[in-house]
């Protein structure tokens, strides 16, 4: 037991998700045929579905080769070749009007040396304002066998493990008992303590910052062209998730927002501080929660899916310095790091994900902290500032709040900070320091990263319109009442299984609102896997584009590394995305579980512990079912290659 759930899981994790995907893009390629060069750097297109492909299954229609990504378009396909052989407008393909062009060549265009027939001129216009947005290509979603396979399986260990856990939770608790504390590494130690490293990993992300806001201002306002859309959207926001699972707040770290902030106010690149720029004024404590930073990813949300900014290479711009200027604010106002705190969506949902990490900054011995009379890890000193966001080490019990800058290793007179490698979920297990906030923020971030993939199927398109259509609305107010409305809905269905349980454990220790907010906490790991089963198909699917935009990132018609133009095949094939979606749904499945299970002792014990955990657990099935049923759903993908 503590070798499966103890520090080595996660690798183990890796280590056989990686022999999953080695094994079935062997098969893959084994039932493939590889055709010609070209085909391998994804100079065909799937006629059915449109995604650019590597290898590729093909068929033969009058002495003509088509290539498929999967035997699902290749089936489509032989079934009617004649719908995707005709030539249709493409603006019209978008909207899913499937009538052939007359052949009239009135309205035509060129586009990157390709010659494109419209059925009116109004589309034409509609094509030249956005080429990007109207290659929609249709990402398939898992396949039957596998989508009720997985319900049986949670079905299965929901119950068996339920149980199991019961009768192992001291071996349980014994595994996150389990520290490595790599402070113990003279060179890890050394690294970290010098001043110099912190700045040179934040140079780095500046640059890239830098480029993004260069490239999103005054680059093409084509967004398949520009790099700002992609290095933000898909490497980054998909990216981070994968980061936070292994390396918890390591982005705070090297963010580039803080970084240029605190540069400009302590007027200095690295080193303590002598005294800043900024006014030092205490924030209000009104405002001493993440109801801000809570508020202001909902509207982020609103705006990246009711506005499209993420294929708006401008917009994406100056959304990142709107949050440069709320860190400029924050640092030049209050004292320490308040937006980082309080306010950051980002930071605060890396600090809610990193309950889960397997990094944590600790005392390493509590005793040595008692006899300090200095506390330099909190006031800061000559080699270390104060800690921005008021943390005092030996207090620390969970992640949450701690930005791992490492500040306080630099000025602890006694080394006795520790920089510890521990089981992943340690915090859900250990009964940790519970706000209803955070505990909001929980249910919103499980609730939209679902409502995310949502939105890319094909079902929400369909009904938006319909709703829209019905209520007699424009776009953006549908899209706000349909947003909200389904926000709404799982945060209530929650609430009234959280009320039958209450019922059914309630003792004279806890009330309602405690029920509700510990049990949050336990939703977090399906959010979490559930967020990187969708981003894992957009890194794998579409990180690989930008080997050409950084031949070109500002679509000026560069080629800097001979790249420019060319595409290369994703990382993976559709069946072994499909693979890693369900297995990271099933890991988070397990987790929460376990999660669950360490609440309902952690309050109370004994029959009432396990008859209150059944509407838990029947929350945890049907979020986890909702997860898998997304993952099911044909996704409507902007630009990619396959």
């Amino acid at each position: 037991m503590r070798n499966l759930f103890g520090i080595p899981f996660p690798l183990i994790f890796f280590g056989v998700l990686t022999l999953i995907v080695i094994w079935s893009e062997s098969s893959e390629r084994r039932g493939l045929e590889t055709h010609s060069p070209d085909v391998a750097r994804g100079n065909y297109v799937d006629p059915v579905c449109h995604m650019e492909i590597g290898r590729v299954r093909s068929h033969d229609i009058n002495g003509t080769e088509y290539y498929f990504c999967t035997e699902i378009c290749e089936d489509l396909f032989i079934e009617d070749p004649d719908r995707y052989l005709e030539n249709i407008c493409i603006v019209c393909e978008s909207e899913d009007v499937f009538t052939p062009l007359t052949g009239n060549g009135n309205f035509s265009t060129t586009w990157q040396d390709k010659r494109y027939d419209f059925c009116s001129e109004s589309h034409r216009t509609a094509f030249l304002n956005d080429p990007g947005g109207h290659f929609l290509h249709t990402m398939w979603g898992i396949p039957n066998w596998l989508y009720y396979s997985s319900i049986g399986f949670i079905l299965l260990i929901s119950f068996g493990l339920f149980e199991w856990i019961s009768e192992n939770r001291p071996a349980l608790k014994g595994a996150n008992s389990q520290r490595i504390n790599l402070m113990n590494v003279p060179k890890i130690r050394s690294l970290v303590r010098n001043p110099l490293t912190r700045f040179v990993a934040r140079l780095f992300f500046v640059f890239f910052f830098v480029v993004v806001i260069f490239a999103g201002l005054f680059g093409s306002q084509i967004s398949s062209n520009n790099i700002a859309p992609l290095l933000t959207w898909t490497l980054w926001w998909g990216g981070l998730i994968v980061v936070i699972l292994y390396a918890g707040s390591l982005w705070c770290y090297v963010c580039p927002w803080d970084a240029i902030s605190d540069w400009v106010e302590g007027f200095r690149f690295w080193g303590a501080k002598k005294k800043g720029l900024g006014l030092g004024l205490r924030v209000p404590k009104a405002f001493r929660t993440i109801w801000i930073a809570i508020t202001l990813f909902v509207i982020l949300t609103w705006l990246e899916l009711g506005f499209g900014i993420t294929m708006n290479p401008r917009a994406t711009a100056w959304l990142a310095l709107a949050i440069l200027g709320a860190a400029f604010v924050s640092v030049f106002i209050f004292e320490r790091k308040a937006f980082c705190r309080y306010a950051c969506p980002v930071g605060r949902i890396i600090g809610i994900y990193s309950l889960f990490s397997p990094i944590e900054v600790r005392a390493q011995d509590p005793e040595v902290c008692r006899r300090c009379r200095t506390q330099s890890c909190y006031k800061g000193n000559a080699k270390g500032e104060a800690c921005p966001t008021s943390l005092y080490i030996p207090a620390i019990k969970e992640n949450t709040n701690c930005i791992n800058c490492m500040e306080c290793a630099k000025s602890c007179e006694s080394d006795n900070v520790a920089l510890n490698i521990r089981p992943w979920g340690t915090d859900h297990i250990m009964n940790h320091r519970v706000r209803v906030d955070e505990a909001f923020l929980a249910l919103v971030l499980l609730v939209l990263a679902a409502f995310h993939g949502l939105t890319m199927t094909g079902l929400w398109r369909e009904g938006l319109e319909k709703f829209q259509t019905n209520i007699g609305l424009g776009h953006t107010a549908a899209f706000s009442i349909a947003m909200f409305s389904l926000m709404f809905v799982p945060v209530v269905i929650y609430a009234l299984l959280i009320g039958i349980s209450y019922r059914l454990g309630v003792t004279t220790n806890h009330s309602y609102g405690q029920y509700f907010t510990r049990y949050a906490y336990a939703l977090l790991p399906i959010a979490l896997f559930y967020h990187l089963a969708h981003n894992s198909e957009h890194l794998l699917v579409e990180g690989q584009r930008v080997l050409a935009l950084i031949s070109d990132p500002f679509g000026w018609g560069w080629n800097l590394f001979g790249t420019a133009g060319q595409s290369f095949a994703p990382l993976v094939t559709l069946k072994t995305l499909w693979l890693i979606q369900v297995i990271l749904v099933l890991v988070g499945h397990i987790y929460s579980l376990w999660a669950a299970k360490s609440v309902a002792h952690g309050m109370f014990g004994g029959s009432n512990a396990t008859k209150s955990q059944l509407p838990i657990l029947a929350a945890i099935v049907l979020f986890s079912f909702v997860s898998l049923w997304l993952l099911k759903q044909p996704m409507e993908m902007r630009s990619s290659s396959m």
